[in-house]
């Protein structure tokens, strides 16, 4: 059997599995009513049971488990699993359950999208842009289904706020309000909400809530936590509007109404963005047929230097559109994916690397030093500052090879196609099978004439006659002999100058330099994107600060741990401030107003400084309550105002790829070759007369 029928037949098979599992999933789905509870979950787990649907996840678990012995499988399943992880930390059946759920239909879709590719693909650009789509779907495929999973969590968590409040209106306690609470909820939230209770009920809750705070997947469940564990503690209070722990939950309810409703407005606005930024990966061998079909000479275009220039160009931008993309999809999430040590980490762990960025990387306390670091800051970056120079210098280094193998492979490419190209006698128009084979014949005759005459340097185009006339055909025709020897003289002095240049070796150290910039232009975008929810995260502080500001024995300190809890942008200096909160109040809220020079944020710390000894809390910050209606509308228009601006941006980015597509790789072909043939055109006119 050829490679052909192979891969017809994987394609099948690909097709038929991706099906059957869809359809399996769809079932499953429609049987799970209420997504499931915790006992019909712990039913399924039963010895002695034996229906369909437990057989069908014993047998998940039995693929899961022999996934986990191959070890590139294991990686695979290791890269979700991180990302899974925090949403099902108390079940590994479950999370297990899902992580497999994930990878099936990844491999199910991959397969049917990559396999037809395969059969049509020859050339190794096409080859690297499918590989490169297949990481790029993948990595789709695994949002698609982490996001559903974070939003469903969500919304199982409202109906769990609602359950709360109702049950404490029947109780009064608020660790039985939250345990019949997660007794009635689906099963993800009931995990979470089991912990709550556990967390209200332990011997030392102070420890087990700190332990919570660690694996709490969303900012509200640390919320209800803590807001629960301080009612337990300290007890309720009535105010005006009736019980303080009711409205804080419904302060707590309003902020996790507006995140639902802006996550599922962003992804109703750049849904499919990068599904678009991908496309052209399918679509730049189509276009190419297509032009060479109705525009011969497009042919010689897309084998040229230019042409391949061309095509990585598009593969640049589209690869530059993904990241961007990905980027602005991270700082809706909450946490980035926690890796144990980085590479840039392992890296500078070795000796001679750290030699080598001693010298490299800029002094600390100079201006770039200080500038990187205030970036790294700026964008909640993980890395170190010695870090942060590895990558760029890796990236760098990367960048300046790619380039000059690039340029080493177009001199090698632009050979071949200059012995190997058919000769023709015009560019206008398509040649028949015969001319065609003719035109093979002469390209044979030339890479002959040129290997016999390799090495002679003086009187080159005497030496081409001397063999030509060796070919009786061509030497009887005076005009086709000399058309040929000029043809071959000219080929040859092609072959000579296809060497690498130096200026080729600058344009590769300027692509290096470009290398070493691209990390900073990414922080740079992270931090620009970062900017417009600055706002949005000030107004999550200030309703933080309208559901403590009642407690009698809070203190600004408290205040700011709960900040940090909600904290994404401006984490880290809430974080150093605490950490010199004990050396001096003042000093520390001084410093946290330097390192986060926002002004509402600012506004904000210098009320927290009147509160800490002048006036209480609760009169510092009056004006949540007096001005509640204002500041609900205003942060209505912020929020449709940044919707519209992410949107946009994402917009631009996504349909870049696609626009560099039609432009750089159909129009501006078309123009480039329609110059040349009225050049050439020109030219034989020119003879004529």
């Amino acid at each position: 059997m050829d490679s052909k029928t192979w891969l017809l037949g994987l394609f099948g098979g690909a097709v038929v599995f991706f099906l059957a599992t869809v359809i399996l999933f769809k079932w499953l789905s429609r049987k799970n009513t209420g997504v499931g509870s915790i006992r019909e979950y712990e039913e399924l787990r039963l010895p002695g049971r034996a229906t369909s649907k437990q057989a069908l996840y014993s047998l998940l678990q039995r693929v899961y488990v022999v996934c986990e012995r191959v070890p590139v499988l294991r990686a695979y399943l290791t890269t979700i699993r991180k990302r899974l992880s925090a949403l099902h930390t108390y079940d590994e059946w479950k999370l297990r359950l899902e992580i497999i759920k994930i990878a099936l239909v990844a491999w199910g879709a991959l397969m049917i999208a990559v396999v037809p590719l395969f059969l049509f693909a020859r050339d190794p650009m096409t080859l690297l842009m499918i590989v490169i789509g297949i990481w790029v779907g993948h990595g789709m495929i695994a949002d698609a289904f982490v996001h559903r999973l974070e939003n469903r969590l969500l919304r199982q968590l409202r109906h769990f706020f609602a359950d709360v409040r109702h049950h404490y209106h029947r109780h009064g306690m608020v660790e039985e309000a939250i345990y019949d609470a997660a007794d009635a909820a689906p099963y993800e939230m009931a995990l979470h909400g089991q912990e709550v209770y556990a967390v209200l009920t332990a011997s030392d809750p102070e420890e087990k809530l700190e332990q919570y705070y660690e694996v709490a997947p969303n900012r509200f469940l640390k919320g209800l936590a803590g807001l629960s564990h301080l009612v337990k503690e300290y007890g309720d209070k009535a105010l005006q509007n009736g019980s303080l722990y009711l409205h804080a939950l419904g302060r707590l309810t309003t902020e996790l109404n507006l995140d639902i409703l802006r996550r599922e407005k962003l992804s109703y606005l750049l849904q499919g963005l990068t599904t678009i930024a991908l496309i052209p990966i399918l679509f730049t061998k189509p276009i190419e047929n297509w032009a060479s079909r109705y525009f011969p000479a497009m042919d010689d275009f897309y084998a040229s230097k230019l042409g391949w220039i061309t095509k990585i160009v598009i593969l640049l931008i589209i690869l530059g559109s993904y990241v961007l993309l990905r980027k602005m999809q991270e700082l809706d999430g909450e946490r980035k994916v926690r890796r144990r040590k980085p590479w840039e980490q392992r890296a500078c762990d070795l000796p001679w690397v750290r030699r080598v960025m001693d010298r490299i990387a800029p002094v600390p306390g100079t201006r770039e030093a200080a500038r990187s670091a205030m970036l790294l800051k700026e964008t909640n970056s993980p890395l170190r500052l010695e870090w942060f120079f590895v990558q760029r210098v890796t990236i760098s280094i990367v960048a300046f090879s790619l380039t000059l193998g690039l340029f080493v492979t177009l001199h090698g490419v632009t050979r071949h196609q200059i012995l190997h190209a058919p000769v023709k006698d015009t560019m206008f128009g398509r040649l028949s099978a015969e001319e065609e084979a003719k035109a093979k014949e002469a390209a044979a005759l030339d890479r002959r004439i040129i290997a016999d005459v390799r090495g002679v340097k003086k009187r080159l185009s005497e030496a081409v006659m001397t063999e030509m006339r060796k070919v009786p055909q061509i030497a009887q025709d005076e005009a086709q002999f000399h058309a040929a020897v000029k043809r071959i003289v000219q080929k040859i002095e092609s072959l000579n100058g296809e060497y690498l240049k130096w200026w080729e070796v600058m344009l590769a150290l300027l692509f290096g330099w470009g290398g070493y910039c691209v990390p900073v232009g990414l922080l740079l975008f992270q931090r620009r994107m970062r900017h417009m929810e600055m706002k949005h995260e000030v107004d999550q502080f200030h309703s933080v600060i309208a559901m403590l500001s009642e407690m009698d024995r809070m203190s600004v300190e408290h205040l700011l741990e709960w900040m940090e809890r909600f904290a994404f942008i401006f984490k880290e200096p809430i974080q150093h401030c605490l950490l010199h909160y004990e050396h001096g109040a003042e000093q520390a809220l001084e410093q946290l107003k330097e390192e986060a020079q926002f002004l509402p944020f600012v506004r904000t710390v210098e009320k927290l400084q009147l509160a800490v000894e002048k006036i209480p809390i609760r009169q510092a910050f009056d004006d949540l309550e007096s001005e509640q209606a204002f500041a609900q509308e205003q942060r209505k228009q912020d929020y449709e105002r940044l919707i519209e601006t992410k949107a946009g941006w994402g917009k631009m980015i996504g349909f870049a790829p696609m626009m560099s597509l039609i432009f750089c790789y159909l129009v501006f072909p078309l123009v480039y070759v329609s110059l040349n043939q009225m050049s050439v055109y020109y030219e034989q006119i020119q003879k004529i007369q």
